[in-house]
């Protein structure tokens, strides 16, 4: 097993890595587990992962992410996809008491506010990664009361600036089916992979 500052390292490079939208995840996720056995091998022989990976960890990792395959746009799709309905969560959930009212411009303004700032939440991670615990927490804390701050003011004004029609209406089976295939879809894409690895 590897100790917490190997495994804390190594974190931060799968982070880096798979965050990285043009690279293919499969691939990514092959190259780590090579790399997670490689630092755990060389951790049993006494050595740092500097030794192993050198002294800046950032750079390294961009030299894998320019010799791994680049993800197609299907596999961009495949990923972006289960966004949708897991950001409404909050709206599509209301399915399973028979109504669902959906609005046409709240929702569409509120998906690309929430991929806008998916966008720049991990642009500025990865920019981040391999800070000092201090820096990190405070760029954490620092993005989250921006992204909450933002939420609020666009309920808080929502309603006064965006037209309410048109809307979808859905009544009985149909907010039934779209309340039950939108929280299929979101488990699926929270616990999907982790099925998988299992079998």
């Amino acid at each position: 097993m590897l100790n917490e500052k190997n495994k804390s390292l190594l974190n931060e490079m799968r982070f880096y890595i798979q965050s990285n939208s043009s690279v293919s995840d499969t691939s990514a996720s092959e190259i780590l587990t090579e790399l997670e056995d490689h630092l755990l091998t060389a951790q049993r022989e006494g050595k740092s992962f500097e030794q192993v990976f050198g002294q800046d960890p950032k750079s390294f990792c961009n030299e894998i992410i320019q010799e791994l395959p680049k993800s197609s746009k299907w596999e961009q799709i495949k990923t972006i996809a289960p966004m949708v309905p897991l950001l409404l969560i909050w709206r599509f959930l209301n399915g399973f008491s028979g109504d669902l009212t959906i609005p046409l411009y709240e929702n569409i303004v509120y998906l690309a506010l929430s991929l806008a700032l998916t966008y720049v939440l991990f642009t500025i991670l990865r920019a981040g990664s391999f800070s000092s615990k201090h820096k990190s927490f405070w760029i954490i804390y620092g993005l989250g009361m921006v992204i909450i701050l933002v939420y609020v003011g666009f309920f808080l004004v929502s309603d006064r600036i965006l037209p309410a029609r048109p809307h979808l209406v859905l009544h009985d089976g149909a907010a039934y089916i779209t309340a039950t295939v939108s929280l299929v879809i979101i488990l699926y894409s929270l616990f999907g992979t982790f099925v998988k690895k299992k079998r």
